[in-house]
């Protein structure tokens, strides 16, 4: 394969490793303006739906999953990309057709896992059930 269609090749990788990136940046804003709109709602209401706070995790965890599986899939990209670099390189170097745009493969649960405990992925998620445990456990305290 030749130099333009190897490049073209981590233009088309590049592309995806953006999307994913913006998706989970995306995920990160949903996530706190969905809790917060939950938050609100149930905190609006007479004490009758103070327990019905805890729902608000719910959102909190399914988005914090979405951002990890997100950035995990992000890394499997990237070394796929860097992999397709390492080819323009070296182009003795071979195990790869043209144009694969299937990511490395790996231990999909580790590397979620991995993922999810990442300062970036794990902050907001983090944040936002000690708010709401935190506003349970003072709303309990006050009953």
């Amino acid at each position: 394969m030749d130099t333009d269609h190897r490049v073209k090749h981590l233009e088309m990788l590049q592309s995806i490793i953006a999307r994913l990136s913006q998706q989970s940046f995306t995920v990160r804003g949903w996530s706190v303006t969905l809790v917060s709109v939950i938050f609100a709602l149930l905190t609006a209401q007479a004490r009758q739906g103070s327990g019905l706070i805890l729902l608000a995790l719910a959102p909190t965890w399914i988005f914090w999953g979405l951002d990890g599986y997100y950035l995990s899939l992000e890394r499997r990209y990237r070394q796929l990309f860097a992999s397709v670099a390492q080819q323009l390189r070296d182009p003795a170097a071979t195990g790869l057709l043209p144009f694969d745009m299937t990511p490395v493969s790996g231990r999909p649960a580790r590397d979620f896992a991995r993922a999810i405990v990442t300062p970036s992925v794990a902050a907001i998620p983090a944040v936002l059930t000690v708010l709401i445990i935190g506003y349970r456990i003072v709303t309990f305290i006050n009953d």
